[in-house]
């Protein structure tokens, strides 16, 4: 099925990945991307109540498989850097590692052939992560939660200690910012503060850009590698050919299987890189 959707698609490798309008709405173009974000976010919305129903004391298959996961996410990945903070932060933590995952598999799922054959029409889906308006978007949710998550902690902190009303609010943004900064005695400290603040705000917009480009550059190579492969197809008309049809489709299988692996493994870098942000945020002492 892979081999039939990237054989009916252009000889460009860029076109299964490039988002591909469908409408506008207003001055908005609505895309192949924004189509598969809304099918991610459904199946998530409707299966994950759907396991929770009538959940059984030995779950099994796909229950199985999704609570291991969630499991290891706590445990591993989320506790290490969050420690007592870590079931407060667990539901965004879930979503955007299983959001990050369905799409990732989305995008391997040979979909556009079946859109071609019903609709008349290719480039309706797409692999959404591929897409860096996508990943970016993902990232700044990210950079808001770590910082406000942040703030918020000192907030919390400077009430604990007896200020109320503005005065916490004012004080716990400073304090945050100010935890920014190492701690440096004496003199020399204060010299290099403004100095060291303004490196750790370079540091903390430079967080959100790496998540979205490591997620972006990973699952964009694999799909224009695997359809850069799958542009020599069209060139098998033969026997006399099939030494040239051999390591072409060996190869695209051997890359399905990397990409699959990929998808799990760019969704759990994602996830515990934002964990290791938002550990830093809110228990900077540890």
């Amino acid at each position: 099925m892979i081999l039939i959707e990237n054989m009916l698609a252009a000889t460009d490798p860029m076109q299964h990945v490039i988002p591909h309008t469908l409408f506008h709405v207003g001055p908005m173009a609505f895309t192949n991307h924004m189509l598969m974000l809304l099918v991610a976010a459904a199946l998530l919305a409707v299966g994950f109540p759907l396991m929770a129903r009538n959940y059984p004391m030995v779950p099994s298959g796909v229950r199985n498989l999704v609570e291991s996961l969630m499991v290891f996410i706590r445990n591993e990945v989320a506790k290490p850097s969050l420690h007592e903070h870590t079931d407060r932060f667990m539901p965004f933590i879930w979503t955007v590692f299983f959001f990050i995952l369905v799409n990732n598999l989305l995008g391997l799922v040979p979909l556009d052939p079946l859109s071609v054959l019903i609709l008349g029409r290719g480039h309706i889906v797409g692999p959404a992560t591929a897409g860096m308006s996508v990943t970016a978007g993902l990232a700044l949710v990210s950079f808001f939660v770590i910082h406000v998550a942040g703030i918020r902690e000192q907030i919390a902190h400077q009430r604990h200690h007896g200020r109320s009303g503005g005065s916490a609010v004012l004080m716990g943004i400073v304090m945050y910012f100010h935890g920014l900064v190492p701690a440096i005695p004496g003199i020399l400290g204060v010299i290099l503060f403004v100095p060291f603040l303004g490196l750790e705000l370079l540091g903390a917009a430079v967080k959100p850009f790496a998540l979205c480009i490591r997620l972006f550059a990973n699952m964009l190579a694999g799909h224009v590698v695997l359809a850069s492969l799958l542009v020599l197809a069209p060139a098998i008309h033969n026997i006399a050919d099939l030494g040239l049809s051999v390591p072409v489709i060996l190869g695209c299988a051997a890359l399905s299987c990397l990409e699959l692996f990929v998808a799990f493994l760019q969704a759990y870098i994602f996830t515990f890189l934002t964990c290791m942000f938002i550990g830093a945020a809110v228990s900077p002492q540890h």
